[in-house]
């Protein structure tokens, strides 16, 4: 089962109207799902709705996001490609070497086509930025993460997995530039240790931003977020203005045949009166 905008592979599992299951909760396990067309906006936000569960106590290995100039390829950087060009979202959430994190743990880390993920330190020297996520495995509401992007200065990564429609920043990255042609994908493995990694919704926004800045912030942790703001403000007015207008031409055809047909009735008014 194939569509015109996505396929997947490996041990991949499609119940439309559920589900797609990257990977089931057994050992040795990868599965992926890729987007046909690459993306075409410059500055974008996606949203992704996903669960990560299982029956065991013990639970591995993770799942991941992509935009990539590379896609559809299994390898060891859970369930895609290593030495990958563009930025890989890694969602951990098994503990191989890194004293001192809180797992599940969520990193960004962007590939130069040579760079080897690394592996046995669970990323620890390719890691862009980060935060740990306690709880977000077994979650009791599906869990959510929202990546906002502006061309060449900065990546916001939110979840969303407490408490519904509440969200909680994760990081924001210094200014990082991604490949002009890029693919939008999700991975998942399983090893010894093994987790049911399912996508349950995915939404995407081409983002505006106006030069007119005033009143907001410019510390890097409130900027990625100040114009995602203005941009849904735009989006906003915008849908308004054209509302508007449409509103004023109805109105004026309106007040046209209203004076045409007082004025017939008062012309056969007259008309009638002459008799």
């Amino acid at each position: 089962m194939q569509n015109r905008y996505f396929e997947f592979g490996q041990d991949t599992i499609v119940r439309a109207d559920q589900y797609i299951r990257l990977t089931s909760d057994r050992p040795s396990q990868e599965g992926w799902l890729f987007s046909r067309l690459p993306l075409t906006a410059t500055n974008w936000m996606i949203e992704v709705t996903f669960q990560i569960h299982g029956a065991g106590n013990l639970h591995g290995d993770g799942m991941a996001i992509w935009i990539t100039k590379e896609r559809a390829t299994p390898g060891p950087v859970f369930g895609s490609t290593d030495r990958f060009e563009g930025l890989g979202i890694f969602i951990d959430t098994y503990k191989n070497n890194r004293p001192g994190v809180v797992f599940p743990y969520v990193m960004a880390m962007l590939g130069n086509s040579s760079t080897t993920y690394d592996k046995g330190h669970d990323g620890k020297a390719n890691e862009l930025s980060g935060c740990s996520a306690r709880g977000l495995r077994l979650a009791s509401i599906p869990t959510k993460m929202r990546l906002t992007y502006f061309q060449e200065q900065s990546l916001n990564v939110e979840l969303q997995y407490q408490v519904a429609d509440e969200w909680t920043d994760c990081f924001e990255t210094a200014p990082l530039k991604l490949p002009s042609l890029a693919y939008l994908g999700f991975s998942a493995e399983t090893g010894e240790l093994h987790d049911n990694h399912d996508i349950l919704a995915v939404e995407t926004w081409n983002m505006h931003v106006r030069d007119n800045t005033e009143g907001s912030k410019t510390d890097s942790t409130g900027r990625g977020r100040n114009k995602a703001k203005a941009a849904k403000f735009d989006a906003g007015q915008e849908s308004r203005g054209w509302g508007w207008f449409f509103l004023k031409i109805v109105l004026f055809f309106v007040v046209i045949v209203g004076g045409y047909v007082g004025f017939t009735m008062y012309r056969s008014s007259k008309r009638s009166s002459r008799f």
